[in-house]
C-alpha cells in the first residue's frame, strides 16, 4: 500500500490532462500496450484513472503497470516516424523485391543503390539533412544489412536509439517476398525460419549521418555493400539528387 506523501506525489506528477502511453496493464487486455489516454484524475489510495483513446476508463496502478508521460518531443518524433513510413511505403509500393534482392547480390547493384537512395531521399525530406537531432530518441533509418554467416545482403529498414550512442532496436529486412520485421508476433514460420537461416545474426550500415554511434564500422564495409551505397554516398558528396528508375 502506498504512503500518504507517496500519493500526494503521484497526484503532483499527474495532474489532470496528462498524456500517457501505455506499455503494459497487469491482468488487462482491454487497452492493449501501445494505447494512448489522458489522466482523469487521481484517488485517494494513488490509482491513476484514465480516459484511453479505445473509450475505456481503467485506472492505472504505478506499482504494477508500465507506463510513461508522453510529452511534446515524442508527439514531434512520433508524427516524424510516421511522415517517413508512409513516404517508404510509397516507395515500396513500386518496389521489385525479387529484382531488389537479386541485386543485392549480385554485381549489378544499381537497382538496389537506386532504392536505397530513394529511401534515403525521404529520410532527409522528413528529418533534414546533415547529422540527425539525438533529441528523436527512437529514430528507424534505411541501411544496408549482411548476413554475418550467410553473407547474403539486402536493404533494411533499422530503428535506433539516438539517445543511447545509437543502441539497435530492431529491423525490417527488404526480403524477396517483401518486407519482413523481427520479432514480429505476425510472422509465420516460415518467415522465421528465412531471416533465421539468411540474415541472422547481420551486420548494417544505414545511411543518415548520427553523432556518437560506437556501435557501427563505417570504415571497414565490404565492397559489396560499397557498392550498394554508392548513389547514396555520391548524393551526400554532390548534394545532386537522382531519380529512381524503374525495373528493366
Amino acid at each position: 500500500m502506498l504512503k500518504r506523501e507517496e500519493i500526494a506525489r503521484i497526484k503532483e506528477m499527474y495532474p489532470k490532462g496528462t498524456p500517457i502511453r501505455l506499455y503494459s496493464m497487469e491482468g488487462e487486455q482491454s487497452v492493449p500496450p501501445g494505447s494512448r489516454g489522458v489522466v482523469d484524475h487521481v484517488d485517494d489510495i494513488g490509482q491513476i484513472h484514465m480516459k484511453w483513446e479505445n473509450g475505456s476508463c481503467l485506472a492505472l496502478n504505478i506499482e504494477v503497470d508500465r507506463f510513461d508521460i508522453i510529452t511534446q518531443q515524442d508527439d514531434i518524433s512520433e508524427k516524424k516516424e510516421q511522415e517517413f513510413i508512409d513516404k517508404v511505403n510509397e516507395i515500396l509500393d513500386k518496389t521489385d523485391f525479387l529484382l531488389l534482392n537479386m541485386s543485392c547480390n549480385t554485381e549489378n547493384t544499381s537497382y538496389a543503390a537506386e532504392t536505397l537512395l530513394a529511401m534515403h531521399q525521404a529520410f532527409e525530406e522528413v528529418y533534414g539533412e546533415g547529422y540527425v537531432d539525438e533529441s528523436y530518441g527512437m529514430v528507424m533509418m534505411p541501411a544496408v544489412v549482411k548476413g554475418t554467416e550467410s553473407g547474403i545482403k539486402a536493404l533494411a529498414l533499422v530503428t535506433l536509439d539516438l539517445e543511447s550512442a545509437g543502441e539497435h532496436w530492431g529491423t525490417i529486412f527488404l526480403a524477396p517476398g517483401g518486407p519482413l520485421e523481427q520479432g514480429n508476433a505476425e510472422l509465420t514460420e516460415e518467415q522465421k525460419r528465412a531471416i533465421g537461416e539468411y540474415y541472422l545474426p547481420y551486420d548494417y550500415w544505414y545511411t543518415p549521418l548520427v553523432e556518437h554511434d560506437h556501435h557501427v564500422n563505417f570504415t571497414d564495409m565490404p565492397e559489396e555493400v560499397v557498392g550498394i551505397r554508392r548513389l547514396v554516398d555520391e548524393y551526400l558528396v554532390t548534394g545532386q539528387a537522382q531519380q529512381m528508375e524503374g525495373p528493366k
